[in-house]
C-alpha cells in the first residue's frame, strides 16, 4: 500500500511538474500605434520532453477604469520541446468579445487598437490538461497616436482685431486609430510673470465644459468680449470616448484695438455638411465656409449652388474644390458673383464618387 501512494505521489508530482515547465515571454510593443495582430507576439518554452496543446486568453483592460475592453482566445497550438515564437497567423483564428460597447473598438481582427493606456494580460491554457493555468504575465500597452491635434488658427503669438475668434485644428493622425473622435478645447489668460503651461494648468478656463466633435469652435458672443492688450493662451485635448488621448501645443495670441475707422467683415462660423436636407440655414458673408468629411477619399469634389426661392431653382455658381481624405474645412468664394443676392435662400451640393449627396442652404449677408 505504501509503495502504491509513493508511486501515486510520484505521477502527480510529475503532472504538476510539467505544468510548471511552460513559460512566456511577451513581445508586444510597449507603446505606439498598434493593430490587434501585434498583441500575439509572444515566445511559449516548453522545458518538458512532451508535447503539449495549448491556448492562449487575453484580456485587454482599461488602466483608468480597470474593466475589460477587448477579451479574446487563440486557437489550439502545439508546442514541442523547446522554444517556439508565435504570431497572429499561428494562433488564428482568434475569437474576439468585446466587452464594452461604449468603447466602440473597431471588431474588424486586423484593425487598430483604439487610443489609451492598457494592461494586457495573457493565460496560457493547456487543452490536453482540462484547461488547467500553465502560465499567466500581464503587460502594460500605450496606444499613443503619432501626430497629436496640430492648431491651426489663430496663429502663434498672432494679434487678433476681434473680441470674438474662431479657432481652428487638425485631427490626431492616424484618423484611423479613433472611433469616436471628440475634442476639448481650454482657453485662458495668461497672468503677468505667468508662462503658457502654467496658465493652462492653473487658471480658470474662459470657455468652462466646451466639448465638440468639429474641428473648431467659436467664441460665444453671448461671453464676455476678450480684452485688447491681454494675453490668451489655447491648447485642444483630443478625447476618443471620453477619454483623454493626445494633447496639442500651447498657442498664444492678443486682440488689438481697432483702428478709428477700419471696418472688419466678422468672420461667420464653419458649417457642417449633410447627407439629408434640414431646416438650418447657415450665414455666408464674401465666402461660405464648409466642414466636410470625405470618407470617400476623392481628391475634388464639384458643386453647385441654385437659388431655392427663384422659379426653377436655377444654378446661379459652380465650381470645383481640392479636398483631401478625412476632414476638410472648406472655403467657396462667393464675393465676384452678383447674381447672389442679399437675404435670399440658396443650396450648395455636391456628389461624392460614392453617389452620395451632401446639401447646406445658406443666406448671403454682405457687409
Amino acid at each position: 500500500m505504501y509503495r502504491k501512494w509513493m508511486l501515486f505521489s510520484l505521477l502527480l508530482a510529475g503532472v504538476f511538474t510539467s505544468y510548471a515547465q511552460v513559460s512566456m515571454t511577451l513581445q508586444v510593443p510597449p507603446a505606439g500605434v498598434l493593430i490587434k495582430n501585434q498583441l500575439w507576439n509572444l515566445v511559449l518554452v516548453n522545458a518538458g520532453n512532451n508535447s503539449q496543446l495549448v491556448k492562449v486568453n487575453l484580456v485587454l483592460l482599461d488602466v483608468q477604469t480597470n474593466q475589460p475592453v477587448i477579451t479574446a482566445t487563440s486557437a489550439p497550438v502545439s508546442l514541442g520541446k523547446g522554444a517556439r515564437q508565435l504570431q497572429a497567423r499561428d494562433l488564428s483564428p482568434v475569437q474576439y468579445t468585446y466587452s464594452i460597447p461604449a468603447a466602440r473598438v473597431d471588431m474588424d481582427p486586423n484593425g487598430m487598437l483604439p487610443a489609451g493606456r492598457y494592461q494586457a494580460c495573457y493565460t496560457v491554457v493547456g487543452v490536453d490538461k482540462g484547461n488547467i493555468t500553465l502560465v499567466e504575465n500581464c503587460i502594460p500597452v500605450n496606444v499613443d497616436p503619432l501626430s497629436p491635434p496640430l492648431l491651426n488658427t489663430p496663429a502663434n503669438e498672432d494679434k487678433l482685431i476681434t473680441p470674438y475668434p474662431q479657432f481652428t485644428w487638425l485631427p490626431p493622425t492616424p484618423i484611423g486609430l479613433f472611433n469616436d473622435l471628440g475634442y476639448a478645447m481650454v482657453l485662458v489668460e495668461v497672468l503677468p510673470g505667468q508662462g503658457k503651461a502654467d496658465a493652462i494648468q492653473q487658471n480658470i478656463p474662459l470657455n468652462a465644459s466646451v466639448y465638440t466633435k468639429d474641428l473648431f469652435w467659436n467664441y460665444p458672443a453671448s461671453s464676455r468680449s476678450l480684452d485688447t492688450g491681454r494675453i490668451y493662451a489655447w491648447r485642444v485635448v483630443a478625447m476618443n470616448s471620453g477619454k483623454p488621448v493626445a494633447l496639442s501645443d500651447i498657442w498664444t495670441f492678443k486682440v488689438s484695438k481697432v483702428k478709428p475707422g477700419l471696418v472688419t467683415e466678422k468672420e461667420v462660423p464653419y458649417v457642417a455638411m449633410k447627407r439629408t436636407q434640414d431646416a438650418v440655414i447657415a450665414t455666408a458673408g464674401n465666402v461660405l465656409r464648409i466642414t466636410y468629411d470625405n470618407a470617400a477619399a476623392d481628391t475634388t469634389i464639384k458643386y453647385t449652388i441654385t437659388s431655392i426661392e427663384e422659379a426653377g431653382n436655377p444654378v446661379v455658381q459652380e465650381g470645383e474644390l481640392a479636398v483631401k481624405y478625412g476632414q476638410n474645412q472648406l472655403q467657396v468664394p462667393l464675393r465676384k458673383n452678383n447674381r447672389l443676392q442679399s437675404n435670399k435662400v440658396y443650396l450648395f451640393r455636391f456628389a461624392s464618387s460614392r453617389n452620395e449627396n451632401w446639401s447646406v442652404k445658406f443666406t448671403v449677408n454682405r457687409q
